[in-house]
């Protein structure tokens, strides 16, 4: 069970739980770095982060075991964490590219902390089949450490490496940094309706 925990989040960080993670962490690390080791440090700050968050929703599910679907189908939680993700949508087309937040040394690790406290669908069912194991707090800590670990394992370490770069010339170009704005604004749009419409979190 816990190494298939680390390869469940490794697999998932290679495809949808990369995403929206994307939307915060690759503005944040082209604002604070001008090199790769840079970048890399920024997305290992944003993955601790997540991970801690994550080890401590896999403790719940663990102590809490078939009572977790109760509260991840809530409809006030998932308003909540709706709200919340609309948030972010906003900040993302409004701020993403001018915040002075993104500029400061501890945003990467909180960041991190705010990504994992919403998380995704697929990290929601990691969580309710966590929670079936009954394998008390300890195990589902330890379980949900090391999914958030496998998620920060996937290709973001190697993008966020290459972004720096890449951002040093696109941000000559408006028209590109406002559709890439846009674009990730209606992500986190559509993610914060699926949560608030059919308690998808």
């Amino acid at each position: 069970m816990i190494w298939s925990s680390y390869l469940s989040g490794l697999a998932l960080g290679v495809g949808v739980c990369s995403l929206h993670c994307s939307l915060l962490l690759l503005p944040m690390t082209a604002r604070l770095n001008a090199t790769w080791q840079g970048g890399v440090r920024t997305a290992v700050l944003f993955s601790a982060g997540k991970a801690l968050v994550l080890a401590a929703y896999g403790a719940l599910a663990g102590a809490l075991s078939l009572l977790v679907y109760d509260l991840l189908n809530n409809i006030w939680i998932s308003f909540a964490a709706g709200l919340a993700v609309a948030g972010m949508g906003v900040w993302f087309l409004l701020y993403s590219g001018s915040c002075g937040c993104l500029a400061r040394r501890g945003s990467p690790f909180l960041f991190g902390l705010v990504d994992g406290a919403v998380p995704c669908a697929a990290t929601s069912g990691f969580l309710l089949y966590l929670a079936t194991q009954g394998g008390g707090i300890a195990f589902g800590a330890l379980n949900g450490l090391l999914f958030g670990l496998g998620t920060a394992s996937g290709p973001l370490l190697l993008v966020c490496g290459l972004v720096p770069r890449f951002w040093r010339r696109l941000s000559q170009k408006r028209a590109a940094i406002l559709a890439l704005r846009v674009v990730g604004a209606a992500v986190f749009l559509v993610w914060a309706f699926l949560i608030m419409t059919g308690g998808l979190v």
